[in-house]
């Protein structure tokens, strides 16, 4: 049968010819030569979405295309030159070309016919072989772990843009963490906003059903404006979407999406919503365990380095200075009069002044010091890279702070004792942190 075809699509001096069967409102691909033999079988389209096959079929006579520049002939096929003849009532006959197809009218006629009369079905191999490109896309997809929903994301894309021979795959996905945006050729930023705003527009015309385009007349990134001719968009994710999955084909191989097209997009959009559902729960259990392990390094008041985090931190930092000779100052810093605080005002008041401290501390160090609660009252203040010789400018600074907060209780104020050590090159750090505890009880005593 293909044979056939391709002789006649020789004689007729053109790459494609498709003969389609007409069933009430719709056209059927059967076969053909070029497209025609690739595409058989998947290749159905409504006769209302086509108006030059209208014309053909209603006037029975042939209807020309020919301009410079590919234009959309029928259903997916598109062409620079072509010729639509109806044989009959039940079939039509496109010859399409690169090149101007120079054939007299009878000619046509005589060729279409003998098109019509060599096509008897689709071949059962061309099914089993378009069942097992839907296989084999869904099957290249699902190969993939998913660690990460924007790798699970630009995956889709990629295998999507492969499998459906794409110019543009873009696929938008909603997390409780944001929106992810992944693509795969086409030159595209998925960052850019307005292709961003493109693709979430078409997230919501697909909600309830795909949207395919065959020639795309919309504006946009992910339209004309982004060089497109042809789009099939789908949701992935029912009946709580997910996110979208776009496809589309540009005006340097401007062609659309066969009936088989559409089957593998529609399986790899099915597929796509258990591959990011899975690395959404992923990411959400990592999220989940981050923030177990910030709490339980974190000062539930104050929000700053609790106890284990500074003991941890000094450990690393007594293994670093064991091979670097790096200046570091330790500080310890403790509330004056908070126990008076709380008998005479209640916890609240004292409470209070404990961020009051925490604030004056973060405010006045650089975000590299790590600032933590290691006690009740007492604050440790690791200083890296730190000269001595700025330390007291430091604790002046801190003081300064200190007497300018006010607190809701005009009879509560705020200050701090403070002491400080810098080891010597390879020095012992316990020992700088004894001094440091040393000079702050100093400080105390002598207020």
């Amino acid at each position: 049968m293909r044979d056939a075809c391709e002789l006649l699509a020789e004689r007729m001096g053109v790459t494609d010819l498709l003969v389609l069967e007409r069933s009430g409102d719709s056209l059927r691909l059967l076969g053909g030569a070029g497209r025609g033999a690739s595409w058989a079988g998947s290749v159905e389209t409504s006769l209302t979405d086509e108006p030059l096959a209208q014309r053909a079929l209603k006037s029975g006579r042939a209807v020309r295309v020919s301009g410079d520049a590919p234009t959309r002939v029928v259903g997916p096929y598109w062409s620079t030159h072509a010729w639509l003849l109806a044989v009959g009532d039940e079939h039509l006959v496109v010859a399409g070309s690169p090149q101007p197809v120079k054939l007299a009218g009878g000619e046509l006629v005589r060729h279409a016919t003998e098109a019509v009369s060599a096509i008897d079905g689709v071949p059962s191999a061309k099914l089993l072989a378009d069942e097992l490109e839907v296989v084999h896309a869904v099957r290249q997809l699902m190969e993939h772990r998913a660690e990460s929903v924007a790798a699970t994301a630009h995956h889709i894309a990629e295998v999507a843009a492969s499998a459906l021979s794409c110019d543009v795959a873009a696929v938008l996905v909603r997390t409780t963490f944001g929106q992810v945006v992944e693509t795969a050729s086409g030159g595209v930023e998925c960052t850019d906003p307005r292709f961003c705003a493109d693709l979430a527009a078409l997230s919501r015309r697909v909600r309830d059903q795909a949207l395919l385009e065959q020639d795309v007349s919309a504006r946009g990134p992910l339209g004309r404006d982004g060089g497109l001719v042809a789009r099939y968009a789908l949701a992935i994710g029912a009946p709580e979407q997910l996110g979208v999955l776009v496809v589309g084909h540009a005006g340097m191989r401007p062609r659309g999406f066969t009936s088989l097209c559409q089957r593998v997009g529609r399986a790899l959009a099915d597929a796509a919503e258990v591959l990011l559902q899975q690395a959404i729960a992923r990411e959400e259990l990592a999220a989940e365990r981050d923030r177990f392990a910030r709490e339980a390094r974190t000062d539930p008041l104050t929000g700053l380095a609790n106890r284990i985090a500074w003991d941890d931190a000094i450990a690393t930092e007594r293994t670093r200075r064991s091979r670097y000779r790096r200046p570091l100052v330790v500080m310890t810093a403790d509330v004056d009069s908070l126990k008076a605080i709380n008998d005479a005002h209640g916890h609240a008041a004292g409470d209070e002044l404990l961020l009051a401290a925490a604030g004056v501390l973060r405010d006045t160090l650089r975000s590299a010091d790590l600032v933590a609660r290691i006690g009740g009252d007492e604050f440790g203040i690791l200083l890296s890279e730190t000269d001595p010789m700025v330390v007291g400018l430091l604790v002046e600074r801190i003081a300064e702070g200190c007497a300018t907060w006010r607190g809701s209780r005009p009879d509560v104020h705020l200050s701090l004792s403070i002491g400080w050590a810098a080891p010597e090159p390879f020095g012992d750090l316990r020992e700088a942190l004894r001094e440091a505890d040393e000079r702050m009880y100093a400080a105390k005593r002598s207020r």
